[in-house]
């Protein structure tokens, strides 16, 4: 894959942003920190929480209308190679809570200003294909952050049901 790789939200189909409001910003820092707890309790307790803040974040993905877009953004960022507890317990539960709601916000159109540093780092922890920085537009970062934190948290609970089933 080419490092100039580019991915059009407004394509024929185009995302359409049903309804960002300032309560996710509140559920950013709640799914976070639910994640946060989950990385360091017992495997039942992890999965009930992590359940939960998987549930919440998908929430927000169906409301910012990212489902359908999900394998082209995927191209840009590959298969996370971090769970989202492992992010969240290398960036901290605020930071990745901060840099969520940026990226939903530059889905209407928000710069990204001042998060260079937290979005490499977590392109970095995640294992993205093309960094940040060799993106077209905040808006495609922004679609990137989301859908490769929610590919993440699918990581981070496919670990908890693998651990789970261990005899």
């Amino acid at each position: 894959m080419s490092s100039d790789a580019t991915f059009n939200l407004h394509g024929q189909s185009g995302v359409e942003i049903k309804g960002y409001s300032e309560d996710a910003s509140e559920l950013f820092k709640e799914v976070t920190r639910l994640l946060y707890i989950a990385g360091s309790a017992k495997d039942e307790v992890a999965i009930q929480l992590s359940i939960y803040a998987s549930l919440m974040f998908d929430d927000i993905m169906a409301r910012v209308g990212l489902r359908d877009h999900a394998s082209g953004i995927a191209e840009l960022t590959g298969a996370p190679l971090a769970s989202a507890a492992d992010i969240v317990d290398c960036l901290g539960d605020q930071r990745v809570a901060s840099l969520l709601d940026a990226a939903a916000r530059a889905l209407e159109g928000d710069a990204m200003d001042g998060l260079e540093k937290d979005l490499e780092l977590f392109a970095d922890c995640a294992g993205w294909l093309v960094m940040p920085d060799r993106m077209v537009s905040d808006e495609q970062r922004g679609a990137a952050v989301m859908v490769s934190f929610a590919a993440a948290i699918n990581k981070w609970l496919e670990e908890l049901a693998g651990r789970v089933s261990e005899p």
